[in-house]
């Protein structure tokens, strides 16, 4: 009787700790695409390679920190992959208070340039 609580127990630690990740904020979603409704003035498009994500709850935690930026149109979050797409209005936020934004949570995140032809 013993050895079938043991296991049983056993088999429920390993089922419980393959549901998370370590983060406390996981989710099952692998990307993320939202878009904040607010008049729009002139928009950008900026791509930031963000590291220091471990799982997709890590993913959910940074588009919901960029949708709070005030300007923040749309955001689409790859993970994995690491890459956010970020459309905002540039009278209201820039790609530096963005990237400050990621930071404050404690991810890193550096603009990727496009490449010219």
């Amino acid at each position: 009787m013993k050895k079938l609580m043991l296991l049983s127990g056993a088999v429920l630690l390993v089922y419980l700790s393959s549901q998370v990740c370590g983060c406390g904020s996981c989710s099952t979603a692998n990307a993320q695409t939202s878009t904040v409704n607010q008049p729009i003035s002139e928009t950008k498009t900026v791509k930031l390679k963000i590291t220091g994500m471990t799982c997709a709850g890590c993913s959910n935690h940074v588009t919901q920190t960029l949708e709070e930026v005030k300007g923040v149109v749309k955001v689409e979050l790859q993970y994995p992959g690491d890459v956010a797409t970020i459309e905002y209005d540039a009278e209201k936020t820039s790609t530096k208070e963005l990237i400050a934004a990621i930071e404050k949570i404690n991810y890193k995140a550096i603009e990727i340039k496009p490449t010219k032809n």
